[in-house]
């Protein structure tokens, strides 16, 4: 696989380069594949990652490119923001603006072969954390022209990815400094957080503690993190549940934002709200200059 995305990228460059006498009107397009990331660390049974380069994106750069990692709900499949969000549109219009810039976007499987909630936690079911923080950015790091400053690498995913993609940024406020948050909910849970621990921790309350995102941002600071919180208006229980994340981020001195829109827990809402977020997350990011 790593030899077919190497010739897709560099089919890609040529491309890009000839998209810098483009103006930044005429409409440019990045690639969207598969790959296969490998769980050395955690062990982890995963499907394979689907990967988007922007247009502007050439293997070995000298210009690196920030990251975004997407995650999808359960039951779900690492193509669900491409194929049912429209990602790609949305990432492209965005390059054209920005002389073929854009976040390379890696959305790495959350859920297993078994495709199953697992809570987004190192647990004796899987180590899915580890295989999140360690081995998909290790991957990252080794394959792909991506900036190694984290402060420019974000998370972000809907319902249960939500849900990931706050717990990454608060156990991994380094790595991912800013995350979007869909329609999450405030603990990892299987309806109740009792049903969590005994399907997942076998019983061990405490072991899941020390990984649930309420637990910690009640007992630390994170004054480099910000985030968007967002869901639709007539999405109970997670419209309450995410103003309770809201609070908790807030005062464990986040930078978050509030997203609200009529509707319920449907993919229209949370395409919307990754167009509204993209202004900015690239200015957290370092992408908001336009095209020279």
């Amino acid at each position: 696989m790593i030899a077919a995305l190497v010739t897709a990228c560099g089919n890609h460059a040529d491309r890009a380069s000839e998209s810098e006498e483009a103006t930044p009107t005429t409409p440019l397009a990045g690639t969207v594949s598969t790959t296969s990331i490998p769980a050395a660390s955690s062990g982890f049974a995963a499907r394979d990652a689907h990967l988007y380069l922007p247009p502007g994106y050439r293997p070995g750069q000298q210009q690196r490119l920030p990251v975004l990692i997407m995650l999808a709900g359960v039951p779900g499949d690492t193509g669900d923001w491409f194929t049912n969000a429209d990602l790609q549109p949305e990432l492209d219009a965005f390059a054209t603006q920005h002389g073929g810039r854009a976040p390379i976007v890696v959305a790495p499987d959350d859920t297993g072969t078994g495709d199953e909630d697992l809570l987004c936690m190192d647990s004796p079911k899987a180590k899915l954390d580890t295989y999140l923080s360690q081995d998909v950015p290790q991957w990252i790091t080794q394959h792909l022209a991506a900036d190694p400053d984290t402060h420019h690498w974000a998370v972000g995913g809907l319902s249960y990815g939500g849900t990931c993609a706050y717990e990454l940024a608060v156990r991994h406020p380094a790595l991912f400094p800013t995350f979007l948050d869909f329609s999450g909910e405030k603990h990892p849970m299987h309806d109740t957080v009792a049903s969590a621990v005994d399907d997942v921790f076998d019983g061990d309350s405490a072991a899941y503690r020390r990984q649930d995102p309420l637990a910690i941002l009640a007992t630390r600071t994170f004054p480099g993190s910000a985030g968007v919180i967002a869901v639709g208006d007539d999405d109970e229980p997670y419209t309450s549940e995410q103003q309770i994340v809201l609070e908790a981020c807030r005062r464990a001195g986040m930078q978050v934002e509030w997203r609200e829109l009529p509707g319920g827990h449907d993919w229209s809402l949370w395409a919307e709200f990754f167009r509204q977020a993209l202004p900015w997350l690239a200015q957290r990011l370092s992408l908001d200059r336009p095209a020279r």
